[in-house]
């Protein structure tokens, strides 16, 4: 029988694998410039769907700290009037990482180690 703390282990595992990817992709994001302002450095792992409403690794967009904080906290009109773009239009880009970080791993021969079999399948 597994101690609550294995269990607690596990679960965060399996959560991390759902919500990021990988500790290797949360590196590898951080290294991207960020998406609305093309700054390196300081740069979010940004969900564009939240994790509590089922978000996954899929939804993740680099942005800096400014910038993800005002996605987050901004209405669509007022961030759209600062940054000059809608919150859906940073949306819709996150198919392009999730395909950008197959390449990187196929140009870099990676093989990444899950915590679970296919993350690609959890809910």
């Amino acid at each position: 029988m597994k101690t609550r703390a294995q269990r607690k282990l596990e679960r965060n595992k399996e959560r991390l694998a759902r919500q990021f990817h990988s500790p290797q992709r949360i590196e590898w994001i951080r290294s991207l410039p960020c998406e609305m302002t093309g700054q390196k450095g300081g740069i979010h792992n940004a969900h564009m769907k939240s994790r509590g409403a089922g978000g996954t690794w899929h939804d993740i967009v680099p942005l800096n700290h400014q910038v993800h904080n005002d996605f987050d906290t901004m209405s669509e009109e007022k961030f759209y009037m600062k940054y000059k773009r809608s919150k859906g239009s940073i949306r819709n880009t996150s198919w392009f990482y999730v395909r950008l970080w197959q390449m990187y791993l196929e140009k870099e021969q990676i093989s990444v180690c899950h915590t679970i079999d296919d993350p690609d399948k959890v809910p």
